[in-house]
C-alpha cells in the first residue's frame, strides 16, 4: 500500500488481502457489537468469543448483503450453535419466496477454511429443512421456522446456498464438487436450488459499498412541464432522450443507486423500447410510462419567468432513477446505435426533491413506483372468446360469477370462482397427470399456448368445458384441499413435505378415483360425489407417502421427486391401482406422527395461529387493556394525554402484526406492549409481556382468547406470548 514499505518480494497483491480483512474486521465489530447473540458462550475465553461474533457477524452481514435489511434484522437471522446442522444463518424474502442458508468462516489471516465436512453438513442441513424436519434445529432456528415453511410452501419457492468464507483463494474442487452434487438433485426438473459464494474479495466489496459514493448532479431540460410545490416540490414534464442518454454515458450504473434493480439488460421487452426509438421516435413518448427521478436537491432556471409553455431547466443534485432504469438503459443503447434516429424522441420525467421530506420517503417512493402492475400471459386470457363463453355459461346454467380479468375481485366461494380457481381444478382433473404437476409448480405455467400448452388442453375451442365441469371440478378440489387442512395436524417432517409438494397430486388421483361421468348433466347428485372426497383424499394421502418412499426411498429428495412429471406418473398409477383395490391403508411410520406436546414451549403461537386460521381482516381495530391494577395505575396517564396509544389495528402479516395508532409502525403484539411500558415510564414493568392477552377486539375478546377458541377444535392450546 501506499505509503508502507514492503519486504523484498512482497507483492501488493500479498498485502492488499490483510487490508481488507481489517477492514472487514473493524466494520463487523462496528455494525454487529451489542446485536449478535453470545449467550452460549458465557463459558468461553474472550479470544473464543470474540472469533465467535465475528463468524456470527459475518453471518449477518451476508443476509444483509442479500436482502437489503438493517443491521439488527441480519443479526436475527443468525442461528449459529449447537444444532445449527451446518447453517450460521437464514435470510428469509417472503414476497420473492427466497431462502438463503448461509455457512460463515471467519479467518483473522484471510485463511479461512470451508471444506468438504463443513459442505456435506451444509447440505445435511439443506435435507432436513426441505423434509421439514424443523425440529432437529435448535431454538433460534424454532424463531425461524413459521417464516421458513410459508416460504416453502409458496409455489416457485427458492433456496440459495451461500458459503461465506474469509479467504483469499477459491474454495477447493471437490468442495464444489458437493455443492454442484447438491444443486443437480434439487434442480432436476426446476431451478430450486442455487449457491453463491462469498470469499474475502466480495466481503470486502459488500463493506466497501456501504460507504457512499458522490452525489450524482443531472441537469433536464424540460418541456411542457408542471410544478408541484406542496407537500413537495417535484416537476413533471417532457425531456428528450438525448438528454437522457448523456445521463447513462456520464454515470452509467451509478443512475439506479437508489432503485430496487439495475437494468436487466438486453430483454424482449428492453428490445421492444429500442426498436420503437429507432424506427419511430414519435411515438415513444406515447407507448412508455416515463422515468422518475429523485433527487437531494433541485434548483429551477426558467427562460421566461415560470412560463409553462417556456422550457425550463432543473440542476439536481443527488441524483438517482429509481423507475425506468430498463426505459434509460434502452434510451443510452439506442442513442449509441443511432443518435440521429432518436433525436425527435422524448420522454416523460417525473422528478420529486427530497427536501423537507420525512424519513423513508424515499424508500417509499421507490417501492411504490416499481410495485406496478405488468402485463402477464394470464391477461391475455380476458380476450379468448372461450372464457367470454364460460362466463355466460356461469351466468346462465349456475347463476353466478366467473371471473376472468387479473384485478377483478375473487368471487365469495359459494357464489363462483376464477379463471385461475378453473384452471387449476381441471389441471388436477385432466387425466394426465403432468397438467397436475405443472398447476403445483406454478398457475403461469397453465396459461402456456400452443398444441402441448396446458391452456389449449383445458381450454380447448374445439371441447370447451361447460360451466357445471368447471364449478363442479372447483368443488372437489375445495373438498380436498379441505381434507388435507383437516388432517394436517396427524403429520410431520417428510410426510408433511410430501403433502405439502404433492397436494395437486393427490387431487389428480382422488379425481381420476371418483365417477364423473355425469359430471356436465345439471340433474347429477353432485352433493353424494362430494360426500366421498374426504374418504377418498385420506386414503390417496396415505398411500402417496407410502409409495415415494417404497418406490425412490425413504431418503429420496421430496422436492425432486413430485416435481418429476414421469415419477408423477408412476405414482398416480400405483395410488390408484391400491384404490381400486380397496385394500387397508399403510400407517404412517412413527416419526411422520408428530408427537403429543408436553410443554408450553412448544404449542402453537396466537399470531400464526390466527393468520393460518384467517380469522381476522386486515384493518380489525384492538384496544389496548392492562392486565391488573399496577399495570392500569402506571399506565392510564400516559393513555389519557394520548388515546391514541391504546388503540391498533390488525395486519396479516406473521411479523409484526400490530399497526399501532400512535405512530403508524407495526409491532409484534408483546413487542408493542413492552414499548408502550418504555414510553411511559413504567419502572416495574415485567420483564415478559403476554401481549396477545392485553390486545382486544370489538367485542371485547382478546387475541389470545380468539386464537385458544381457533384451535380448541383440534384440541390444542395456545401459546399465550407472542
Amino acid at each position: 500500500m501506499s505509503g508502507q514499505p514492503t519486504t523484498p518480494g512482497a507483492s501488493s497483491y500479498e498485502t492488499a488481502p490483510k487490508t481488507q480483512v481489517h477492514q472487514v474486521r473493524s466494520a463487523l465489530l462496528r455494525e454487529f457489537d451489542g446485536l449478535i447473540d453470545l449467550e452460549d458462550l458465557a463459558n468461553k475465553s474472550a479470544t473464543d468469543r470474540e472469533q465467535a461474533f465475528l463468524s456470527r457477524a459475518l453471518a449477518a452481514l451476508t443476509v444483509r448483503d442479500l436482502t437489503g435489511c438493517d443491521s439488527a434484522a441480519a443479526a436475527e437471522a443468525v442461528i449459529d450453535g449447537r444444532d445449527d446442522i451446518g447453517i450460521d444463518a437464514v435470510a428469509i424474502d417472503k414476497n420473492a419466496s427466497h431462502l438463503w442458508l448461509v455457512q460463515a468462516k471467519w479467518s483473522d489471516t484471510g485463511k479461512g477454511k470451508f471444506v468438504v465436512a463443513d459442505a456435506l453438513k451444509f447440505i445435511e442441513g439443506l435435507h432436513h429443512i426441505d423434509g421439514r424436519r424443523f425440529d432437529r434445529f435448535n431454538v433460534r432456528f424454532q424463531n425461524l421456522a413459521d417464516q421458513v415453511a410459508a416460504v416453502l410452501s409458496n409455489r416457485g419457492s427458492k433456496i440459495t446456498l451461500v458459503p461465506a468464507v474469509m479467504r483469499t483463494e477459491p474454495l477447493a474442487a471437490d468442495v464444489l464438487q458437493r455443492l454442484s452434487d447438491a444443486q443437480e438433485e434439487f434442480n432436476q426438473y426446476g431451478n430450486m436450488l442455487g449457491r453463491r459464494i462469498y470469499l474475502a474479495r466480495d466481503i470486502w466489496e459488500v463493506v466497501r459499498n456501504d460507504f457512499a459514493e458522490p452525489p450524482i448532479p443531472l441537469i433536464a431540460r424540460m418541456q411542457d412541464w408542471i410544478r408541484v410545490t406542496e407537500p413537495y416540490e417535484a416537476f413533471q414534464g417532457i425531456v428528450s432522450v438525448a438528454e437522457i442518454a448523456e445521463w447513462y454515458d456520464a454515470h452509467e450504473d451509478r443512475l439506479f443507486d437508489r432503485n430496487i434493480r439495475k437494468p436487466l439488460g438486453i430483454t424482449q421487452v428492453n428490445q421492444g423500447l429500442i426498436d420503437t426509438l429507432t424506427a419511430d421516435p414519435h411515438n415513444f413518448w406515447f407507448f412508455n410510462n416515463g422515468i422518475t427521478v429523485l433527487c437531494d436537491t433541485l434548483e429551477p432556471e426558467y427562460f421566461q419567468r415560470a412560463a409553462r409553455r417556456s422550457p425550463v431547466t432543473l440542476r439536481l443534485d443527488g441524483a438517482s432513477v429509481v423507475n425506468g432504469a430498463q426505459t434509460v438503459h434502452a434510451i443510452h443503447r439506442a442513442h449509441r446505435k443511432d443518435p440521429d434516429a432518436v433525436a425527435d424522441g422524448y420522454v416523460t420525467v417525473r422528478v420529486i426533491s427530497l427536501k423537507n421530506c420525512p424519513p423513508g420517503f424515499a424508500d417509499a417512493v421507490t417501492t411504490a413506483t416499481n410495485t406496478q402492475n405488468r402485463v402477464e400471459r394470464r391477461d391475455f386470457v380476458a380476450l379468448d372468446p372461450v372464457q367470454s363463453r364460460i362466463k355466460q355459461d356461469f351466468l346462465l346454467s349456475l347463476q353466478k360469477t366467473y371471473t376472468v380479468k387479473r384485478g377483478e375481485p375473487e368471487p365469495a366461494s359459494e357464489s363462483g370462482c376464477s379463471v385461475e380457481a378453473a384452471a387449476v381444478a381441471l389441471a388436477c382433473a385432466h387425466r394426465n397427470s403432468d397438467l397436475a404437476v405443472r398447476a403445483k409448480r406454478g398457475a403461469d405455467l397453465l396459461w402456456e399456448e400452443g398444441s402441448q400448452g396446458a391452456y389449449h388442453l383445458l381450454f380447448s375451442p374445439q371441447d370447451q368445458p361447460s360451466a357445471y365441469q368447471i364449478w363442479r371440478s372447483v368443488l372437489v378440489l375445495r373438498e380436498v384441499e379441505a381434507a388435507l387442512h383437516r388432517t394436517a395436524k396427524d403429520r410431520q417432517a417428510r410426510a408433511e413435505a410430501i403433502v405439502e409438494r404433492g397436494d395437486r397430486l393427490i387431487a389428480h388421483v382422488v379425481f381420476q378415483h371418483l365417477d364423473l361421468d355425469g359430471i356436465d348433466e345439471p340433474d347429477t347428485d353432485w352433493d353424494a360425489i362430494l360426500a366421498q372426497v374426504p374418504g377418498a383424499t385420506e386414503r390417496a394421502t396415505a398411500w402417496l407417502i407410502h409409495h415415494v418412499d417404497a418406490a425412490f426411498g425413504p431418503r429420496s429428495m421430496v422436492s425432486g421427486t413430485l416435481a418429476d412429471p414421469q415419477h408423477c406418473r408412476t405414482l398416480a398409477g400405483l395410488v390408484l391401482e391400491d384404490l381400486r383395490r380397496s385394500i387397508p391403508v399403510p400407517d404412517l411410520p412413527q416419526e411422520y406422527r408428530p408427537a403429543k406436546r408436553v410443554s408450553k414451549q412448544r404449542r402453537p403461537n396466537a399470531v400464526p395461529t390466527l393468520i393460518d386460521a384467517g380469522v381476522l381482516a386486515d384493518g380489525t381495530p384492538l384496544t389496548y387493556q392492562a392486565a391488573g391494577r399496577p399495570e392500569r395505575e402506571a399506565m392510564a396517564a400516559w393513555i389519557a394525554a394520548d388515546p391514541s396509544r391504546a388503540a391498533a389495528t390488525w395486519v396479516n402479516q406473521r411479523v409484526r402484526p400490530i399497526l399501532w395508532a400512535a405512530d403508524g409502525k407495526r409491532y409484534s403484539p408483546s413487542g408493542l406492549v413492552q414499548e408502550m411500558w418504555r414510553l411511559a415510564g413504567w419502572g416495574k414493568a415485567p420483564a415478559a409481556a403476554q401481549g396477545p392477552a392485553r390486545w382486544h377486539l370489538p367485542g371485547g375478546k382478546s387475541l389470545w382468547t380468539l386464537a385458544q377458541e381457533t384451535l380448541a377444535a383440534v384440541g390444542d392450546d395456545v401459546e399465550e406470548d407472542a
